[in-house]
């Protein structure tokens, strides 16, 4: 599956995943990137990983968001980063923890992920762990 695609509507993505949510008491999580960032295609490689995915689908409905299709630009779906607390502050690919209503748990602002090309796929289980 290729994440942070543009054409996707993440508002009626959301809102699906928020139904499901709160039938299943998954919480959701909410992905800010883009296609032409490396550190958001790492987190995307991320997902392929069996034990994140493994965690992704036992506990979370994930939803990504396209910020922007042109090198560097984040001018797509501003409104939802606003409406989320900001998460991009910090960089992309920035998440944000939201409970079955929809209402933050936590999220990435200081950047956790802005530098995921470097990380390994550990450490998106480590901050999904230490954030529950």
């Amino acid at each position: 599956m290729e994440l942070f695609d543009p054409s996707r509507d993440p508002r009626a993505d959301l809102a699906a995943a928020r139904v499901a949510a709160v039938t299943d008491g998954k919480d959701i999580l909410l992905v800010f990137g883009a296609r032409w960032c490396p550190d958001c295609t790492a987190f995307e490689d991320w997902t392929a990983d069996p034990a994140v995915s493994a965690v992704l689908a036992a506990k979370y409905h994930l939803v990504t968001v396209s910020v922007g299709t042109a090198r560097g630009q984040r001018d797509q779906h501003t409104d939802l980063d606003a409406e989320f607390n900001h998460p991009m502050v910090g960089g992309i690919p920035a998440v944000s923890v939201l409970n079955p209503q929809g209402k933050i748990r936590f999220d990435s602002a200081d950047g956790e992920f802005s530098r995921a090309r470097r990380m390994k796929p550990e450490e998106l289980l480590s901050f999904l762990e230490a954030g529950r």
